[in-house]
């Protein structure tokens, strides 16, 4: 089931998100940064916490399994164009299915707002496969920076 986020969920979804993180950007961002996540930080549940309202969660057997985060872009597009800044799923469930699931779910949810949505992504990261794979066309290059590092990202858009 996919539904909206409640404050309860908080935990969960910071604990995919880093471990994600940890998993995904391995060998990509260094290695220190990726040791300091913590996904018992308080300061990250918090923050979390006061976001809540721009998540939604997949939920299986009373269990978060996944998580997208959105709202109106962060990259200088106009006003028509949704982001979706983070999307993570648990890694026992990934290739079933749920990414698919859950983005159709955000779209559903901004195409009374918005005409477009873009996802970025780091050019390393595999999920590069996916976002093609859903229809996903590359518009731009955006740059992510960690620790004075200058990563590349790809912009994909989706017309809704």
């Amino acid at each position: 089931m996919i539904r909206k986020a409640n404050i309860n969920d908080a935990k969960r979804i910071v604990y995919i998100n880093i471990t994600s993180w940890k998993e995904t950007y391995k060998n990509i961002f260094p290695n220190e940064y990726l040791d300091g996540l913590d996904f018992n930080d308080e300061k990250i549940i918090k923050r979390c916490i006061e976001n809540i309202d721009k998540y939604i969660v997949c939920e299986l057997d009373g269990s978060v399994i996944g998580f997208a985060k959105y709202g109106i872009n962060k990259k200088g597009y106009d006003d028509s164009y949704a982001e979706i800044y983070a999307l993570y799923i648990d890694n026992a469930y990934k290739r079933k299915g749920v990414g698919t699931k859950i983005v159709n779910y955000v779209f559903d949810v901004l195409k009374n707002k918005y005409k477009h949505v873009i996802i970025s992504t780091l050019k390393e990261n595999s999920a590069n496969d996916f976002y093609k794979k859903i229809g996903g066309k590359i518009i731009d290059e955006s740059k992510f920076v960690i620790k004075d590092k200058i990563y590349l990202e790809n912009v994909y858009v989706y017309d809704l």
